[in-house]
């Protein structure tokens, strides 16, 4: 199978070289087919002209947003473009390390699951109310959606390319993620966890936090429940 790692990037010019190189090591290493499919989302920092250049060196296909569309949009133009047989969706900041991929390659294989992915065993690394308020997200899915998961939102995802074919997603925020697994179980998809180690960003800013994102999480998590409700989904 050929993997196509998907990975969205604002204002990450110190960290997107470091994760691509480090990935690209593994994969390489286990030999397996990859592709990098890096969708730039309107940064104004260095990270276009670094993205430029890996191309010299890596299996990179770039794609810029004309202007800052957030978390859902991006990600959803990076699984569109994916020529891969698998997509695997990670952070520049690569907050899990580049060997879980091909473990959950193994898993998706071996148990022929549709979508694999990752929860952290220790999330003190991101603060008190970083770790409260992911966990009360986590319990207000569960509740509405029914969803059993471990951790919805960590951004080390393995998603078979037909699941993604088939799954209409919509969110352009945060939800995207909770959003992906809710459909995809509801269309009878298989989907396995695992616990990793979790690595919080030391270099740039995150922009996944905040009363703004909170907010477009909320508002978008209401309006898919409205949908199936309304029996639109």
């Amino acid at each position: 199978m050929k993997l196509s790692v998907v990975i969205p990037a604002y204002n990450e010019e110190e960290n997107i070289e470091n994760t691509i190189m480090k990935i690209y090591e593994i994969l390489s290493t286990r030999q397996i087919p990859h592709e990098f499919v890096i969708i730039d989302d309107a940064s104004t920092d260095s990270t276009p002209k670094i993205l430029e250049n890996l191309k010299r060196s890596y299996p990179v296909r770039t794609f810029r947003n004309e202007k800052n569309m957030k978390l859902g949009y991006t990600l959803r133009r990076g699984f569109k473009e994916a020529e891969g047989d698998v997509v695997f969706y990670t952070d520049c900041d690569l907050p899990c390390l580049p060997s879980v991929i091909p473990y959950a390659l193994e898993i998706m294989t071996t148990y022929n699951a549709h979508i694999v992915f990752a929860y952290r065993l220790d999330r003190t690394g991101e603060g008190f109310l970083r770790s409260l308020y992911s966990r009360i997200y986590n319990f207000i899915i569960r509740i509405l959606f029914g969803l059993r998961v471990r951790d919805v939102n960590f951004a080390c995802k393995l998603i078979r390319k037909e699941v993604l074919e088939n799954v209409n997603l919509s969110s352009n925020g945060s939800f995207i993620d909770a959003e992906l697994l809710i459909k995809a179980k509801r269309k009878g998809y298989s989907i396995l966890q695992f616990g990793t180690d979790y690595f919080p960003r030391l270099r740039g800013k995150s922009t996944l936090a905040g009363v703004g994102i909170i907010l477009k999480i909320f508002k978008e998590m209401l309006k898919c429940r409205i949908s199936m409700w309304l029996g639109k989904e």
